[in-house]
């Protein structure tokens, strides 16, 4: 008898993720890919996902709908940065969708990602990538170790 998983218990799992528009952004475990082994409650998948897998049973696959809540959060205006093109250290000329740290003093840097390119400033987003996108899974509990 195939048993539900349980809270710290390891677990084999594939899925893929497309957004709201059905762009895929990832595929796990999945086109003879070795599918990866999480223990549930260690933080190593959304905690949406570690619930809907703790309901399921080996050999089950799902599909999960995650509204921005419940995946990585709303767009936060306040993560949008206005930054002197001369402050941040770039090697080579800027470009849209290109990835820079932003560092206060005494503050791990945060990765943001530029959305605008100004004369002298650059606009720098530092929401997660995925923020304000409803994530679609198609998710598979392979076996519970």
């Amino acid at each position: 008898m195939n048993k539900q998983p349980q809270r710290k218990q390891r677990v084999k799992i594939a899925y893929t993720c497309h957004d709201q528009d059905g762009v895929l952004l990832e595929t796990v475990g999945c086109n003879g890919e070795e599918p990866p082994v999480v223990t549930l409650g260690n933080g190593e998948l959304l905690p949406a996902l570690e619930r809907e897998v703790a309901q399921m049973h080996p050999g089950e696959t799902r599909e999960v709908t995650l509204k921005p809540s419940r995946a990585f959060g709303s767009v936060d205006e306040a993560l949008f940065f206005e930054v002197p093109l001369a402050m941040l250290q770039l090697e080579g000329e800027p470009e849209l969708g290109m990835t820079v740290e932003l560092a206060e003093e005494n503050e791990e840097p945060r990765p943001g990602t530029i959305v605008e390119i100004n004369d002298e400033t650059l606009l720098v987003d530092c929401n997660h990538p995925l923020a304000g996108k409803t994530l679609h899974f198609r998710l598979t509990l392979i076996a519970a170790l």
